[in-house]
C-alpha cells in the first residue's frame, strides 16, 4: 500500500512540472499519466483485497504410523520363577540332568506337541535336557519355529526288591514243647503271608499234631495267635534277636514252653515271656 501511494504522489508531482513548462500541450499527458497512475492503483488495490479474502492454507502434519510391533528376538529364551529340575525326557521317569535356577535364562532348541516341555540348551554343562514349563515366564514359542522334539524312550523303572525282614517267621523249624516234665519235640513248617503266619507241626514223631496261626506285629520280631490239634489254646513267640535262627514263646496261656530253632540246640531259657 504505501508503494501505492509513493508512486502516486511522484506522478502529481511530475505533472505539476510539465504543466509549468509545457503550457496545454502538457494537460493531456498530464491527464493519461494519472489516469494510468489511477488504474495501476486500482488493479494493485483489487489483487491485494482478492489475495486477503483467500486464507493461505495450512500445512498440515500428518502424523505417521508407528509401528507396533515387537521386534521377535532371534533365539527363544525361557527362565524360570522356581527352581526347575531339567531331564532326559519330558516326565519324572526320566534321569535328572541338571537344575535350571531362578532367573536364570535358557535357550528353547525344541518344542514338544501338546506338551509343558520343551527341550532347551543345558545352561550348566554340555547337551541339552527337557524343562518342566510350570514356572516359566513364557510357554508359547509359535514364533520361533522351533523343530518339533521327538520323545525319548520311557526308561524301565528300577524295582527294588523288599529287603528280608530281621526277623524271619517263614521255613522250617525244630520246636520243642515242654510242660510238667513232659517234653515234646518236632518239626514245624511256617508260611507268611503280609503280617499273617500260618504253621503246622508233629511231635514225638508224628504222635502230636498242632497247627499254628496268628499275626506278626509291627517289626516282625513278635507273633501271636492259636492253636488247635493236641490240644488247643493260645500261643505267642518271639525271635531272640534280628537274623536269630531261634525263637522263644509258650502255649496255653504260659503253661507249656514252647521254642524252635533252625538248626542246633534248643535256646535256654525256651519260655517267653
Amino acid at each position: 500500500m504505501q508503494s501505492r501511494t509513493f508512486l502516486f504522489s511522484c506522478l502529481l508531482i511530475l505533472a505539476i512540472v510539465l504543466t509549468a513548462c509545457g503550457g496545454q500541450s502538457s494537460d493531456a499527458a498530464i491527464a493519461t499519466g494519472i489516469a494510468q497512475t489511477l488504474q495501476v492503483s486500482q488493479l494493485e488495490t483489487a489483487a491485494a483485497a482478492n489475495n486477503d479474502a483467500q486464507p493461505t492454507p495450512a500445512v498440515e502434519n500428518t502424523p505417521q504410523p508407528e509401528n507396533t510391533e515387537e521386534a521377535v528376538p532371534e533365539i527363544a529364551l525361557v527362565s524360570v520363577s522356581t527352581d526347575t529340575n531339567c531331564r532326559s525326557g519330558p516326565s519324572q521317569h526320566y534321569k535328572l540332568i541338571t537344575t535350571v535356577t531362578v532367573g536364570q535364562q535358557v535357550e528353547v532348541l525344541k518344542t514338544f506337541a501338546d506338551s509343558d516341555y520343551v527341550v532347551v540348551q543345558n545352561p550348566n554343562g554340555a547337551g541339552d535336557c527337557w524343562l518342566w514349563l510350570r514356572y516359566a515366564d513364557t510357554t508359547d514359542f509359535t514364533a520361533y519355529d522351533l523343530p518339533t522334539a521327538t520323545q525319548p524312550p520311557t526308561p524301565t523303572p528300577t524295582i527294588t526288591p523288599s529287603p528280608t525282614p530281621s526277623y524271619d517267621w517263614s521255613g522250617n523249624w525244630t520246636i520243642r514243647v515242654f510242660h510238667g516234665g513232659v517234653e515234646r519235640t518236632g518239626a514245624m513248617s511256617c508260611s507268611v503271608t503280609g503280617m499273617s503266619v500260618t504253621c503246622s507241626a508233629v511231635t514225638n514223631p508224628g504222635a502230636f499234631a498242632y497247627s499254628f496261626t496268628g499275626t506278626i506285629a509291627p517289626g516282625h520280631q513278635d507273633a501271636s495267635g492259636t492253636f488247635g490239634g493236641t490240644g488247643s489254646g493260645n500261643w505267642q513267640a518271639r525271635i531272640t534277636a534280628p537274623g536269630s535262627a531261634t525263637f522263644i514263646g509258650n502255649l496255653d496261656m504260659g503253661s507249656w514252653e514252647f521254642c524252635g530253632v533252625r538248626s542246633g540246640a534248643f535256646p535256654s531259657p525256651c519260655k517267653w515271656p
